[in-house]
């Protein structure tokens, strides 16, 4: 009877260590049992239940994402204002903190070695490259690109961050020789990425020593990001006379071949002295903030999701990664609502950053569609709706993404294109136009420090959205946006003596008023960006 009963026992003890073992692999391998930890942003209640008061409500004590900064992309000008005798005079208007908006990101473009190039129908989107065909590597490449961000760093100091990216592998390594994927005469054919598996390892190495360059000349290099856009297709186009044009750099990966490059770079990186030097590895930086059932997400699944179909492929990049990388194209503010519930949900606990934008001409979210689409010939938008407009997108990231870190796509252009904060003239170097999304953008970036964390924060008033940063000296910052035709105000407590600095069609980020602690009647002007700075 006692045998029986061991023996029940045993079976018993057997099962139950099987149901463990079972239960942690499916755990472990498929991500169906148990939960991981999410994280969950708090909400105020003094500050949601704030509408149309007339007053300010900031709630200290639910606080957000920690900032990275803000900054701006050196291609497609730097190679070519590095040789300018004002080049300083330029940089000065981005990374000088009295002079300028006192940017702190600056992204500097790997080449892929374009220059000589002539498809690519823009000269200026033709780049140097530090590998050479012979695998050998010339860091005296792209000298004028190296000068900008010289004196981007005398300006902003050692904390400047800088992020490497890349718009394509070098030519060296690509499958045809370009920096772009080759045209297709069949409209139909699959995308194929220019990289083949084979030189994944090479591309790893021109990351890394890149990095280990900038790194060893003093420079303190944050992230590489080698893949950028992966989700199109990139392709040069076939011209009625049979040759071949191409607009930019660019390559197109499929989810699964972003995911084999990633393991590739991280092998490469993770525990070098590049990697111990605070220099990471980026997420691919998707097209467009997009939530489930998007291309975005599939990307996103692919690379750290925990569902059977890629668990042994992303394994090391779930490890890896701590932050999702965003462009701010082609979103609007539902959309980012979707993204951001989408990333709650499944990915909570990776920060997110958005690296890219500008007001494309075909982009219907710019809230300056309407004025471009009036403008026959082309625009820069260089007045101050298109500032507004770019603010009330920085605002959404910032709030509904709790982006950690915000870039507009490129500093300075040439021509007709409203995607430049500053526009300059190669053959008149004098000729420097300031656009009021330059100044617009230093309401945020002129204040709010590294390391500043959001806190929840109501204007109180309807059509005006806001938020507020706590630096870490104590100071606060809150910054208005009034994307209205009316002159409105709202009541702010300020906690100490207090500045204001103002953007509109009047004011290029000015102090406008500054006083004691107390209720304060801030004004917001008709179409303006007012940053309120309590010390």
């Amino acid at each position: 009877m006692a045998s029986k009963r061991k023996k029940k026992i045993a079976a018993a003890s057997v099962s139950l260590v099987v149901l463990i073992v079972a239960v942690v692999l499916l755990y472990y391998f498929f991500g169906v049992v148990g939960v991981e930890s999410k994280r969950v942003y708090s909400e105020s209640d003094a500050v949601n239940s704030n509408i149309n008061t007339g007053a300010t409500v900031i709630d200290d004590n639910i606080k957000y994402q920690s900032m990275n900064g803000f900054g701006a992309s050196a291609c497609w000008w730097a190679q070519d204002v590095g040789g300018w005798e004002n080049r300083d005079e330029i940089l000065s208007y981005l990374y000088d903190e009295e002079k300028g908006i006192g940017l702190n990101i600056y992204r500097y473009n790997l080449g892929a070695g374009s220059s000589e190039d002539e498809s690519i129908w823009v000269e200026s989107k033709r780049t140097e490259c530090f590998l050479g065909a012979d695998g050998t590597y010339n860091f005296e490449n792209d000298a004028n690109a190296q000068l900008c961000l010289a004196a981007a760093k005398n300006m902003a100091g050692d904390d400047l961050r800088v992020s490497l990216f890349c718009n394509s592998a070098p030519v060296s390594l690509t499958k045809n020789g370009f920096a772009y994927c080759s045209a297709e005469k069949d409209e139909n054919a699959p995308w194929i990425s220019n990289l083949d598996a084979s030189n994944y390892e090479q591309f790893a190495d021109f990351c890394y020593e890149g990095a280990k360059w900038f790194i060893n000349n003093d420079y303190r290099v944050t992230s590489v990001s080698p893949i950028n856009e992966p989700q199109y297709d990139w392709k040069a186009w076939y011209n009625e006379d049979g040759s071949v044009s191409a607009k930019q750099e660019g390559c197109y990966y499929s989810k699964t071949d972003a995911t084999a490059l990633y393991n590739v770079m991280i092998d490469r990186f993770e525990g070098s002295e590049v990697d111990k030097s605070g220099c990471k590895i980026s997420m691919f930086e998707s097209g467009c903030a997009e939530g489930k059932g998007t291309t975005c997400a599939a990307y996103l699944d692919c690379l750290l999701g925990k569902g059977p179909k890629y668990v042994f492929e992303n394994k090391n990049l779930r490890n890896y990664f701590d932050c999702v990388s965003l462009h701010s194209y082609w979103s609007s503010a539902d959309t980012k609502k979707q993204t951001a519930e989408y990333l709650a949900d499944k990915y909570s606990n990776y920060d997110v950053v958005c690296t890219e934008y500008c007001q494309m001409t075909g982009d219907e979210n710019t809230g300056v569609f309407d004025l471009i689409s009036k403008e026959e010939n082309g625009t820069n938008g260089m007045t101050i709706e298109y500032g507004v407009a770019m603010a009330d997108v920085i605002v959404d990231d910032l709030t509904i993404l709790n982006a950690k870190e915000w870039d507009w796509w490129t500093a300075c252009s040439y021509g007709i294109y409203p995607d430049g904060l500053i526009y300059i003239n190669a053959d008149n170097h004098s000729d420097i136009q300031l656009s009021k999304r330059l100044w617009c953008l230093g309401n945020f970036s002129k204040f709010i420090e590294e390391g500043a964390v959001r806190v929840a924060c109501s204007s109180g008033v309807e059509d005006v959205s806001s938020c507020a940063f706590v630096n870490d000296d104590g100071s606060k910052v809150v910054v208005y946006v009034n994307n209205t035709d009316s002159n409105l105000t709202t009541i702010l407590n300020a906690s100490s003596d207090y500045s204001v600095y103002t953007t509109s069609a009047d004011y290029d980020l000015e102090k406008t008023a500054e006083g004691q602690s107390g209720d304060v009647t801030v004004n917001l002007p008709a179409m303006s960006v007012v940053t309120v700075v309590m010390k």
